[in-house]
């Protein structure tokens, strides 16, 4: 008999956990995340989140938290090669500065957040909304079975046991995950490409910024080569340099004396004080696991996808796994959806985790100067890496008039239209006397936007999620009756690809999963019947 019981238990408490943690405490599933360490991390790691992130975390109530944590950072959007902070210049750009480009596509913005920083957000947020947390505790072994999982977890500072019973187990434990490994789950891709070691430090650094900020520095003079990234008070750093175990290398070689020595190198001042506060080694690395779900097991984050940092796609893209995941559990956990919507979850996520991890490795490449003008053509542009996806699976469903799917290649996310398996489109829209974001609507349920002449399809909806016991939310893009949309910029058919009696079903996550182009002769049965398809409902 197990000493707890809960739906799902998770398996890692960094950003992806977390990530989880919260999305299915806002579906109000009960989860236990557990987490080797002590506490959310102590160390800056990633820092730059895309706006599809921040669109997720919108969704959760906690982007306007972390645009007011990030806020410091909004200058910070210089990326330069230089000597050393007080050296030489010799190439620079601003590249993250400005978005207002960005206000026909998205609500959201490109922000950077160290990730000791973000995470205690993460964790705050999930734990007000229910989630359970348990650090210092870490995975011993686990056992699944046709009707759920046993966990035996030990707590690393009294060294005592318990089991917990879960009916689902995520594996979110990083690149080097004993899920995965317990599982025996293979992984493919370029493998280890070096490694890294991260230094985080405190050091007054406003004299030698002389004014600027930088979103990333690169170092190199005779002392060292490296990434150098400061925070928003000027007085905390970070330190990345490489280091070849096969050549000798060790990191017993950094101690104190050595990485202070590096950082005034990387800084340009001999006499700077500074003093180490951690220390994080890693594998700067290409893995793509070959499988996402196993039973009742799922591996999220870099426990199923290991991505060279360059492009910093690993983190935003092990936050969409969370949200791609969370929903489905929590549909299949309340009994609102079969048990087969879960193997959307790998179909969906596994061929783009393969994709993102090799854009990844491409990036790399060019940055080295190393890419061959193959790979070099081969690079997508990060906004459609981040956004422009498409899913393919029995969790989207092509209606009358679309053309079928054709995974994984990434477009522009401006020229998606609204097509099954794409991010819905953003639009400006009046409801209710208030400006908001069709991104808005989305979450906690299907929604469905009628065109302004789709009353058929509006007012059979109620039926259909009654029928089904599920929650269906129903705005109308004109006329007057329902809850109707008054669009502010944009048209509302021609976004979303259909005309004035179509309709667009819109999933939990904020995908299109199904539309009509226009009228049906039964729309409150084909609503019943496309609900049930995509759901894995058997009735």
């Amino acid at each position: 008999m197990s000493d707890d019981r809960v739906p799902v238990l998770i398996v890692g408490g960094s950003l992806v956990g977390l990530s989880t943690a919260l999305f299915l405490a806002g579906e109000k599933i009960p989860c236990l995340l557990v987490e080797r360490h002590p506490g959310t991390s102590v160390h800056p790691r990633a820092v730059g989140y895309y706006p599809r992130t921040l669109e997720i975390l919108r969704a959760a109530g906690l982007e306007e938290t972390v645009l007011q944590a990030a806020a410091g950072f909004k200058d910070h959007t210089l990326r330069a090669g230089l000597e050393s902070l007080t050296g030489q210049v010799f190439w620079s750009r601003d590249e993250l500065a400005g978005g207002d480009e960005l206000d026909d596509l998205t609500p959201s913005r490109m922000v950077l957040l160290p990730q000791d920083r973000l995470e205690p957000l993460l964790r705050s947020r999930a734990e007000l909304l229910g989630a359970r947390t348990s650090y210092g505790t870490e995975l011993v072994s686990f056992e699944a079975d046709a009707s759920g999982v046993t966990s035996v977890l030990r707590d690393r500072a009294d060294g005592t046991e318990r089991t917990v019973r879960s009916d689902y187990l995520v594996g979110a434990d990083g690149p080097r995950s004993l899920v995965r490994e317990t599982l025996g789950v293979p992984r493919h891709g370029r493998g280890v490409i070096s490694h890294q070691l991260s230094m985080a430090f405190t050091a007054h650094m406003r004299e030698a910024l002389d004014g600027r900020r930088f979103s990333v520095a690169h170092v190199q003079n005779d002392e060292v080569t490296g990434i150098l990234v400061h925070d928003d008070t000027l007085t905390e750093g970070t330190l990345v340099v490489a280091y070849n175990p096969a050549e000798g290398d060790s990191l017993d070689d950094f101690t104190d004396e050595r990485c202070v020595h590096l950082v005034r190198a990387a800084i340009g001042v001999p006499d700077l004080e500074v003093r180490i506060r951690s220390r994080f080694p890693w594998e700067m690395a290409e893995f793509a696991s070959e499988e996402y779900r196993r039973g009742r097991i799922f591996l999220a984050g870099d426990a199923a996808h290991v991505i060279p940092p360059t492009g910093g796609y690993g983190s935003n893209t092990g936050i969409a796994d969370a949200h791609n995941l969370a929903w489905k559990l929590a549909s299949v956990i309340r009994g609102t959806a079969g048990a087969g919507l879960l193997d959307s979850y790998d179909a969906e996520r596994r061929p783009l985790g393969d994709f993102v991890a090799n854009q990844g490795a491409l990036e790399l490449a060019v940055r080295s100067n190393t890419a061959t003008d193959e790979q070099r053509a081969q690079i997508a542009d990060p906004l459609s890496v981040t956004m422009g996806y498409r899913y393919v699976s029995d969790a989207v469903l092509t209606g009358s008039g679309d053309e079928a799917a054709e995974p994984p290649a990434v477009v522009d996310p401006r020229t998606t239209g609204g097509r099954p398996g794409t991010r819905a489109p953003h639009l400006l829209v009046e409801s209710q006397g208030k400006e908001i974001s069709t991104l808005d609507l989305f979450g906690g349920g299907f929604t469905l936007l009628a065109g302004e002449d789709a009353d058929p399809w509006s007012e059979s909806a109620g039926s259909a999620a009654e029928q089904l016991g599920i929650r269906l939310t129903v705005h109308r893009t004109g006329g007057s009756r329902g809850q109707v949309l008054h669009p502010v910029t944009g048209d509302f058919t021609e976004a979303y690809g259909i005309g004035p009696q179509g309709a667009v079903l819109v999933r939990p996550d904020g995908f299109v999963a199904w539309r009509s182009h226009g009228a049906a002769a039964g729309p409150a049965d084909e609503l019943g019947t496309v609900l049930r398809r995509l759901l894995a409902r058997d009735s």
